[in-house]
């Protein structure tokens, strides 16, 4: 963790008070932005970002290149996925209670894309593969609209996240260290 250089200990206190803080922090500021704009922007995958952000600063997992390609990467691994299944045509997993075929093949189609290419990028982000299941399995649809709210909802993410983790981590802004 970086460390104060007054006192030598951790910025933002004891890790059991700053990463339940920070993470319903940056949860509570996403949530209000989205309920504000009426928008989806609070998703399933953001939760597992949040926590590599406020918990786990100094993984480069957390890195901000890691959090961006990695859901850019999931997002386009989901759309595969659900382009060569027709899995568009089957209802979503998440609101019909069912599981069709065309899910399955999507999904695990979309979960070897992501994995293969992060690791190929080196830009491993493991929340991003719940963000690649989202879509395979119908809980966001390939619209605009969709891929809108993701994108945004990563966005909120570094804009919040990414300073808290820098702070977290010691890393000051313009350092080369672990950017």
């Amino acid at each position: 963790m970086g460390e104060d250089t007054k006192n030598g200990k951790p910025f933002g206190g004891p890790e059991w008070f700053w990463s339940p803080v920070t993470a319903a922090f940056t949860t509570l500021l996403i949530g209000g932005v989205a309920v504000i704009a009426g928008q989806p922007w609070l998703f399933p995958s953001l939760g597992p970002s949040i926590f590599l952000h406020v918990h786990k600063p100094n993984l480069e997992s957390a890195r901000l290149y890691n959090t961006v390609m990695g859901h850019l990467i999931g997002v386009a691994a989901g759309a595969v996925g659900v382009l060569l299944t027709g899995a568009s045509q089957a209802p979503s997993v998440l609101s019909s209670q069912t599981m069709p075929l065309s899910r399955v093949g999507a999904s695990a189609i979309a979960m070897g894309i992501c994995l293969l290419v992060q690791q190929l990028l080196k830009a491993s982000h493991p929340p991003a593969a719940a963000t690649a299941l989202l879509i395979a399995l119908g809980g966001f649809k390939l619209v605009p609209s969709d891929m809108l709210a993701i994108a945004v909802g990563v966005g909120l993410i570094v804009l919040i996240g990414e300073p808290l983790r820098r702070a977290r981590a010691g890393i000051l802004f313009g350092d080369k260290r672990n950017k």
